[in-house]
């Protein structure tokens, strides 16, 4: 018997896009996790503390660091500082606790794992893609696939360069059989419900205007709600605990 089948969505940078996009997600069911700095070195808008606030009403709100830093870029103690008052100021904003973290463009070491654990975070999510199985360790989720329009040689070379090809070649192989990004999505999925698993979409709503995104994602999630239940539509966090709970109950 195939494992149960959870969804989840997360999205990163924390655009002032996100509000149209947690729109969108409420609106068809589905929850989502986005993954928030305080501001952006890159000179993205960043949403303002009140819309935060108001985004964390219904949805998850995680911590991307304080200003979009590349952790591998910094010495260890810009590292710590990004990641603790990341944290800091989110839940002074926020005014309850944050949970979960994402490593800014995937990259980072082992150092700045054990950064993220101390700092109290209870997982961090990479940008790791082609996954399905459940997580193992709370401080390298996974994903399933990012929500733009990569072509078949970027999804070879990311293939390539992230490794476990072992666990991860049945997505890829999946995904690298269809160029168009909706129909891509649907076998995806679909193959995730025949195996059973987590079927994890992330990306960035700055992103969507470019590639018919909005549009697209709204007929994907139309299509994902008729074959994931209500109750197996999960946030990053619950995926977590989803988790646990599923390794605990093995003999």
């Amino acid at each position: 018997m195939r494992d149960r089948v959870v969804f989840t969505t997360s999205w990163d940078d924390g655009h002032p896009l996100d509000m149209r996009l947690a729109d969108l997600l409420s609106g068809h069911g589905f929850k989502g996790t986005f993954y928030m700095p305080l501001s952006n070195r890159e000179g993205l808008p960043v949403m303002g503390p009140g819309d935060m606030r108001r985004l964390s009403e219904r949805f998850e709100i995680g911590s991307h660091t304080l200003d979009h830093c590349y952790l591998k870029r910094v010495n260890d103690a810009e590292a710590r500082r990004q990641i603790d008052r990341g944290k800091n100021q989110m839940e002074q904003i926020l005014g309850h606790g944050v949970s979960g973290f994402c490593y800014p463009g995937g990259r980072y070491t082992w150092r700045h794992q054990q950064m993220v654990v101390e700092a109290g975070f209870e997982y961090a999510r990479t940008i790791a893609s082609f996954h399905r199985e459940l997580l193992v360790d709370p401080f390298a989720m996974p994903t399933t696939i990012q929500y733009y329009p990569h072509t078949p040689p970027s999804l070879v070379r990311n293939f390539i360069r992230q490794g476990e090809w072992g666990r991860r070649k049945g997505v890829f192989g999946v995904a690298l059989q269809h160029g168009d990004i909706m129909l891509r999505l649907q076998r995806m999925l679909d193959y995730v419900c025949l195996h059973g698993g987590v079927f994890h979409l992330w990306g960035h709503s700055w992103e969507l205007g470019e590639f018919d995104g909005w549009r697209q994602l709204e007929g994907f999630l139309v299509y994902a709600a008729e074959r994931i239940s209500a109750e197996d539509r999960l946030t990053n966090h619950e995926v977590l605990h989803h988790s646990v709970a599923h390794f605990s109950r093995r003999p």
